[in-house]
């Protein structure tokens, strides 16, 4: 599956100190895009599996979380710390903002931990659905 194969690419380029992860610029570019192909992934499968039961599409990326909860897929605190990376993905596309570097590199361990939950169960309930 792309997103399990996006976390492992992401994991690998895990600096091992901020200082690092700032200096180097091709695996910081590298993450961000990475973090932000997780992301979509994650709310395009949801907008299908949403589609599916509900017959109506979320209007936005973080609500794609909170739908999936209300369907009793995800749990309220897995969605909600899904739904909160939609943001991140939000600074990085669309540039909102100066990139806080050290946003995004605090940001990345959480991310890999909640996403490979969220593959777990995903996995888990479309092999039961």
């Amino acid at each position: 599956m792309e997103l399990s194969k996006y976390i492992e690419e992401l994991d690998s380029l895990r600096a091992r100190s901020f200082a690092e992860y700032k200096k180097d610029y091709v695996k910081r570019h590298a993450s961000e895009k990475l973090i932000e192909l997780i992301v979509e992934f994650a709310t395009d499968a949801n907008r299908h599996i949403v589609a599916a039961l509900a017959e109506s599409s979320p209007p936005t990326y973080f609500d794609t979380f909170s739908e999936m909860n209300k369907l009793k897929i995800l749990s309220k605190d897995l969605s909600l710390r899904l739904a909160s990376t939609t943001g991140l993905r939000n600074r990085l596309v669309h540039r909102y903002e100066e990139i806080d570097h050290k946003v995004v590199y605090h940001s990345i361990a959480p991310l890999l931990e909640n996403y490979r939950r969220y593959l777990v169960v995903v996995y888990d309930y479309l092999k039961k659905n």
